[in-house]
């Protein structure tokens, strides 16, 4: 544990997401995990929360399309607790109450067949997680344990990196992804949420969500600020 405390202390030094994103990569697939999401609420945020993700992209479209942030047994747990939690497809390990089945099963589908989420809380955020999956493992009572040891303590490093980048205002150096770019592209030429979905192939769900974490990035409130900030930056041009 000590070998593994000592390597993780190279999260501490990411500068950008990217950075972040490197690293989070190199200590889930040591773990035998193959996707993560790292996700925290600053506090007093009402819109989508912060998230980093590897998780695979048809997934996160098909999460935001169904809505499942509303739903997710997981994101409860998470706001409710500070213990890890493992699941598989048949929901979380130990949940006799079998809550949201077709969710569970939904993921799998998807390549995400077991996994582990780990709360996080603090440090200007109401709440968040760490969320580590991948195909199903057939592992023993021993591997699981220090698995969800692990990622417990990788949460803890992946939180005081990563909330730096879920809390900051925008500025300059602000990083908006490709996706994001795009619907406020169309959004400053006048297209509504409806209109941008059917011109990238994605739900107007889906468009509020980029939309809204554009605007958290940039220190901004609305889709309109959203734009003008945007355009105010050179980020994106009439």
């Amino acid at each position: 544990m000590r070998a593994h405390l000592d390597m993780l202390e190279d999260l501490l030094t990411c500068t950008s997401e990217a950075q972040l994103r490197l690293a989070l990569n190199k200590h889930v697939k040591e773990l035998g995990f193959d996707s993560w999401v790292y996700v925290a609420n600053p506090a007093g945020q009402h819109t989508l929360p912060y998230f980093l993700s590897e998780y695979p992209p048809a997934w996160v479209e098909h999460y935001l399309a169904k809505g499942y942030l509303s739903i997710d047994p997981v994101v409860a747990h998470c706001r409710a607790h500070a213990t890890p939690l493992l699941w598989t497809p048949d929901g979380p390990v130990g949940d006799r109450k079998k809550r949201c089945p077709a969710f569970f099963h939904d993921a799998a589908d998807h390549g995400l067949k077991v996994g582990i989420s780990s709360p996080v809380h603090g440090l200007g955020c109401q709440w968040g997680l760490l969320s580590v999956a991948g195909a199903d493992q057939k592992v023993s009572t021993v591997t699981q344990l220090h698995q969800l040891a692990c990622v417990q303590l990788l949460a803890t490093f992946a939180h005081e990196a990563g909330h730096h980048f879920a809390v900051a205002p925008g500025n300059p150096s602000v990083h908006l992804t490709v996706r994001e770019l795009e619907c406020l592209r169309w959004a400053a030429e006048g297209k509504t949420g409806w209109e941008i979905g059917r011109l990238l192939s994605i739900s107007e769900r889906t468009v509020v969500f980029h939309v809204e974490n554009a605007a958290r990035k940039l220190g901004v409130f609305g889709r309109r600020q959203a734009v003008a900030r945007a355009i105010a930056l050179n980020l994106i041009t009439l």
